[in-house]
């Protein structure tokens, strides 16, 4: 009679570790793309709200142009009206 209140003895086996194993990695992996879409989505968010005032921030070397002064030069086929000398 005394075997019938007393609970079933359970021992798990070793594939069930195994499985609670690779959930726990699962869910890790969510988790941490869970925070890296967060910080994308904070970064846009960002970015939209500075927007373009980088361009002309006093940190870059001419503000007042909003690009830098080693750009590269181009050759360009349009004549220059502040030029003096004519291309030959």
């Amino acid at each position: 009679m005394a075997s019938m209140f007393s609970p079933p003895k359970y021992t798990p086996s070793a594939q069930m570790g195994a499985a609670n194993a690779a959930v726990d990695q699962r869910d890790a992996r969510a988790e941490a793309q869970e925070q890296k879409e967060l910080r994308k989505t904070a970064a846009q968010s960002r970015a939209r709200r500075m927007g373009g005032r980088m361009l002309y921030s006093q940190d870059r070397e001419v503000p007042a142009l909003g690009t830098g002064v080693n750009v590269n030069p181009t050759q360009s086929y349009m004549r220059n009206p502040y030029e003096t000398s004519r291309r030959s």
